[in-house]
């Protein structure tokens, strides 16, 4: 708890004056008036400590995703628990796009006194890339504004911003097909089993589908089951993260993923990540896991080379596909 001592000053000088001019003019009313401003204060302090704690905060995303130009928004849920509610409400939070990052501080300022509402969180953000609202601390104040409370809490939600779709020509090249192998071959693309690959922590843009649910519980943490393919891949997508072309590159790997999903190609985007010179494999079968590789590209850091995804899967990689190398504006298979 904060005592606001300027808010208190001014009240008890206000109190001061009220009552001078009681003994100047020798009203009864204006005494009257400065009994209920004294009652006010323990009165508004009394029903501040039993409220202050019985309020619970949610932040989720309008929408699962947005296209530039358009800007996402958040909804920030609140429940109270208690019989009154409180006037004022200070929503202290940050807002910032992962390629472009933002340090400045917001504050919104709302009204609690219902048993439930929502407020829309809006963000200005016209580029593309991973748009994230991370609220750090709620203050609440009493009905004068004597007191307040900061609560410090930990809401953070994202939404992608998907670039424009833009006309990339024949596309997929033609490419041979591998036949099946040792596992029957299905119709559906990606050709995913029931397999697990492997367990690894949660990244995100990841499905909740494929969280295992019973090992998080027992680790505290979240875990994401990686499933195992019944066949080769016949294409693989590598953009690159170039600071200078991201925008383009964006524009050009989403293009690509619509295609080639929509005419059922079997296909992967490989993400690179040049800090952990390391990348990541992502299959896309539907709206879903478009999101979900977008929002994994969107979480990487950027870099200046222009073959650095690409360098790094030739050398390390054990998959035998046609790779298609992304940077910028230009879509090319690799040699």
């Amino acid at each position: 708890m904060k005592v606001n001592i300027v808010t208190l000053i001014l009240y008890i000088f206000a109190i001061a004056i009220l009552s001078a001019l009681a003994l100047i003019y020798e009203q009864p009313a204006i005494v009257l008036f400065i009994l209920m401003l004294i009652v006010l204060i323990p009165v508004s302090l009394i029903i501040f400590f039993n409220v202050s704690s019985k309020f619970s905060f949610n932040l989720t995303s309008h929408t699962e995703y947005v296209e530039e130009p358009n800007s996402p928004s958040f909804i920030l849920d609140y429940k109270n628990d208690a019989r009154l509610g409180l006037f004022t409400c200070d929503v202290i939070f940050k807002a910032e796009n992962r390629f472009y990052p933002n340090d400045t501080t917001h504050k919104l300022t709302i009204p609690v006194m219902r048993k439930s509402d929502s407020f829309t969180i809006p963000v200005e953000s016209y580029d593309i890339g991973l748009v994230s609202v991370n609220i750090e601390k709620i203050i609440l104040h009493d009905y004068l504004s004597i007191i307040k409370k900061e609560i410090n809490v930990s809401l953070e939600a994202s939404v992608p911003v998907l670039p424009k779709e833009r006309n990339i020509g024949d596309f997929p090249p033609a490419v041979p097909k591998d036949g099946p192998d040792e596992f029957t071959e299905s119709e559906n693309i990606g050709n995913i089993s029931s397999d697990v690959k492997e367990i690894r922590e949660y990244r995100p843009g990841d499905r909740l589908q494929r969280i295992h649910w019973k090992l998080s519980a027992k680790l505290d943490d979240l875990f994401v089951k990686e499933m195992a393919h019944t066949s080769t891949l016949a294409i693989i997508l590598v953009p690159e993260l170039c600071a200078s072309e991201i925008h383009d590159t964006s524009e050009s790997l989403l293009s690509c993923i619509k295609i080639m999903y929509e005419k059922k190609e079997r296909f992967e985007v490989c993400i690179y990540n040049d800090k952990a010179c390391d990348y990541s494999f992502f299959t896309v079968t539907d709206e879903a896991g478009m999101l979900e590789a977008m929002t994994h590209f969107y979480c990487q850091p950027l870099y200046e080379g222009r073959e650095n995804a690409l360098d790094t899967y030739i050398n390390s990689s054990s998959k035998i596909a046609t790779v298609i190398h992304i940077i910028g504006k230009t879509i090319k298979m690799s040699e």
